[in-house]
């Protein structure tokens, strides 16, 4: 039975080393995600609340070159007690990972929040991407919003997110590996 489990193991393992992440010829990826806005404590009472509740998060992605992807997000809550709308841009750093099925990252980078007005946050965090497939992924992100105290209508708070990405080529590369497809002149008669 060990050995069984073992091989199942070492196949999973293999299989997850495979080459599916965005890359030089898919460049971009579009996420639906939900998500959730949570407060500190102390603040929860400022803020008509600790959490907000977020769907839909809608990010776009573009892979710009080695270990560096530049993404645009938009966000809004959906019910009317606490309003919460985010615009968002980051830059994420993969450790090289791009290309792998899994797919961690660190990110940096600003928004603007609107709950009574809209006001500058400074953004950083790590998130990841699990590859199920060529197109298709699980995303999840961790993301800290700080804001500066002197903006008392918006405090700095936690910012959390789950969905799923779809990854795509504008230009005529198809295949999760970059596999360019042919056209009809390039194949030799």
């Amino acid at each position: 039975m060990k050995s069984k489990f073992k091989f199942f193991v070492l196949v999973f393992l293999l299989l997850a080393l495979q080459n599916f992440g965005q890359n030089e010829s898919n460049k971009w990826a579009v996420t639906l995600s939900s998500s959730l806005v949570v407060y500190a404590t102390k603040d929860g009472a400022a803020m008509q609340g600790r959490y907000i509740a977020q769907f839909p998060r809608l990010s776009l992605a573009r892979y710009m070159f080695k270990n560096l992807t530049f993404v645009g997000d938009f966000s809004s809550s959906y019910r009317d007690v606490q309003k919460y709308t985010a615009l968002d841009g980051e830059v994420r750093y993969d450790f090289g990972t791009s290309e792998n099925r899994i797919t961690p990252y660190l990110t940096v980078g600003g928004g603007f929040v609107k709950s009574k007005h809209w006001l500058p946050t400074l953004n950083f965090g790590f998130g990841g991407t699990f590859w199920v497939s060529d197109h298709f992924g699980l995303h999840g992100q961790w993301m800290y919003k700080y804001n500066e105290e002197r903006y008392h209508s918006q405090r700095s708070h936690t910012f959390l997110s789950a969905g799923v990405v779809y990854r795509f080529s504008l230009s005529g590369n198809t295949g999760a590996r970059g596999g360019e497809r042919k056209r009809l002149w390039d194949y030799k008669h």
